[in-house]
């Protein structure tokens, strides 16, 4: 799914940014889909529009932008500038954007450029924050794992799966003016927490951030993540630590000491726990 390719000429790409959709459109109920992108990108990443675009913009068209983890920014063309961290979706017009770039150590992302082909109140400039992630990154990798496939069933199907996931998200968003204060609060916390991976978060500084108890806070997080506040955010390092060890020239001691591990030895025991290999595996 990831790796070097011929057609890669955008400025600044790191190896993985590959276009998983790059001959032809491929069209299911609900949407045809232009072009889909996985991004692991590295602080030198920077795209600029139209210099950058491999496919002409297209007026009826839209973006959808699923950040799994770390930080990207987008520069509009009326000069708003949008942060997206991790577990989050937006939705943009492909005319408005400007640029975009990587703005901390990774910016992991789906990009996926589509046409509706029938009704979709899809809400612009506005984010929804995912909860569910886990199951939405297993369903992408199906995804970019049928979509380069040679047989038209499995494009298709790969798109039902997509067009599936656009409406979810659409419904998320659609839900974000019926959200009471608490819910919104965790969401804000959820999103400094991602924006700032290499910080070692205490339990007590985000009770504090929330303004409420440590004991209460863990009772919010595993209403809303099904985790306590010490398993969420540790979770969200080793995922970072995870694409981090995919990087060139990363070693396993630089990725402990970049997120704040103790050593690299507690940062390995703790990788192996939650993914049932050592981080000098996922190097290889």
């Amino acid at each position: 799914m990831n790796g070097k390719s011929d057609v890669s000429n955008v400025k600044n790409e790191t190896t993985y940014n590959i276009p998983l959709v790059i001959e032809e459109n491929v069209i299911s109920s609900g949407i045809s889909l232009i072009s889909l992108w996985h991004t692991l990108a590295d602080e030198s990443y920077q795209v600029i529009w139209p210099r950058d675009k491999k496919k002409p913009l297209i007026p009826n068209s839209w973006v959808a932008i699923y950040t799994l983890q770390g930080c990207g920014k987008l520069l509009l063309k009326n000069g708003q500038e949008i942060t997206l961290n991790g577990n989050c979706i937006i939705f943009l017009k492909p005319m408005d954007i400007q640029s975009y770039y990587c703005a901390g150590l990774l910016w992991e992302q789906y990009w996926m450029e589509f046409i509706p082909t029938s009704v979709m109140e899809i809400p612009i400039l506005q984010t929804g924050i995912i909860y569910n992630g886990e199951i939405f990154n297993q369903e992408l990798s199906e995804v970019a794992l049928m979509i380069t496939e040679r047989e038209p069933l499995k494009n298709n199907l790969a798109v039902a799966f997509l067009t599936k996931m656009i409406y979810q998200w659409i419904c998320l968003i659609s839900e974000n003016g019926k959200k009471d204060a608490l819910l919104i609060q965790i969401e804000k916390l959820l999103s400094v927490l991602h924006s700032d991976l290499q910080k070692n978060w205490s339990v007590a500084e985000m009770a504090l951030k929330m303004q409420c108890s440590e004991q209460y806070l863990r009772r919010l997080f595993l209403r809303y993540t099904g985790k306590t506040p010490k398993e969420y955010y540790l979770d969200a390092r080793l995922d970072l630590a995870h694409s981090l060890l995919k990087q060139e020239g990363q070693t396993v001691g630089k990725v402990a000491d970049m997120l704040n591990f103790f050593d690299a030895f507690h940062f390995s025991k703790a990788f192996k726990r939650r993914f049932n290999v050592s981080p000098s595996a996922i190097m290889k």
